[in-house]
């Protein structure tokens, strides 16, 4: 009856232990690569958007600009209660134009860059050369 009730005992901690190693050892998120991208093409404006790699900022490339008269772009995001963001415009003289924009800020080289962000979104806003104006809203997930 020991011999029983010690080999129960002995099997039942045997599986225990299992059952917690199990749920140590759960896969974690998968790693993000940051090769998704978005492209939005508004009458002729090209707006490709997509992650950093570390996902602490969007690259956003702008192209074809020949038929806009002016770009303008604004990133918002709430961040610990806040809503934070950054915004500006695309000189349309330099043609394809690459802007990074950080989730966070940098001073003298030192960058402190925001967590738990959500409600992120990136609008630009084109007028074309014929004068009408093309929004459109990207969300993002970050």
């Amino acid at each position: 009856m020991k011999k029983l009730l010690f080999i129960i005992v002995f099997v039942s901690l045997f599986f225990i232990n299992d059952i917690v190693f199990a749920k140590r050892t759960l896969p974690q998120a998968r790693p993000v690569t940051g090769t998704k991208a978005v492209t939005s093409n508004s009458r002729g404006i090209t707006a490709l958007v997509k992650f950093r790699a570390d996902r602490r900022a969007i690259v956003v490339t702008f192209s074809n600009l020949a038929v806009a008269s002016k770009v303008d772009y604004m990133l918002s995001y709430s961040t610990r209660g806040t809503t934070q963001g950054a915004s500006g415009s695309i000189n349309l003289a330099q043609g394809d134009t690459i802007r990074e924009l950080l989730f966070g800020t940098c001073s003298h080289g030192v960058c402190r860059y925001d967590t738990g962000i959500t409600n992120a979104k990136l609008t630009v806003t084109t007028t074309l050369a014929t004068g009408r104006k093309v929004i459109k809203t990207f969300r993002l997930k970050v």
